[in-house]
């Protein structure tokens, strides 16, 4: 029943916020397999930022006023993105998990760019 529950919670959710907490699920397993001299730093700091970005969305989801929440949404990904880069360039991301995730951040960028066109309002920055 709350499996149910919880689906349908997810379901009336914008499709940015699903994915961004697909992606959080991912990178929490994923970071957990980081060296333990950088699963506190970089990976703690990885986590935090998709953990931010999924409490922006969440909260344009209900706000009236949703452009800067988007924008934040959108610079956190460009954060990401480079946090997720290190990780790959010291070695604890593989090349074929560094471009399934990069991918995943650039779909979750595009949704978060035609939520801000759908909603009439443009987000700032370049998009992921």
């Amino acid at each position: 029943m709350a499996s149910t529950t919880s689906e349908a919670t997810m379901a009336s959710l914008p499709p940015a916020v699903v994915k961004a907490y697909d992606l959080l699920l991912w990178v929490m397993n994923h970071v957990s397999k980081f060296p333990r001299s950088h699963r506190f730093v970089l990976g703690e700091r990885i986590e935090t930022k998709m953990l931010a970005i999924l409490e922006l969305l969440i909260e344009a989801a209900f706000s009236r006023h949703k452009s800067q929440c988007l924008h934040n949404a959108n610079r956190q990904l460009q954060v990401i993105r480079l946090l997720l880069r290190v990780g790959k360039d010291l070695g604890f991301t593989s090349l074929r998990q560094y471009e399934f995730v990069t991918g995943e951040l650039v779909r979750l960028g595009q949704q978060i760019g035609g939520w801000s066109k759908q909603a009439g309002e443009v987000a700032h920055g370049p998009s992921v």
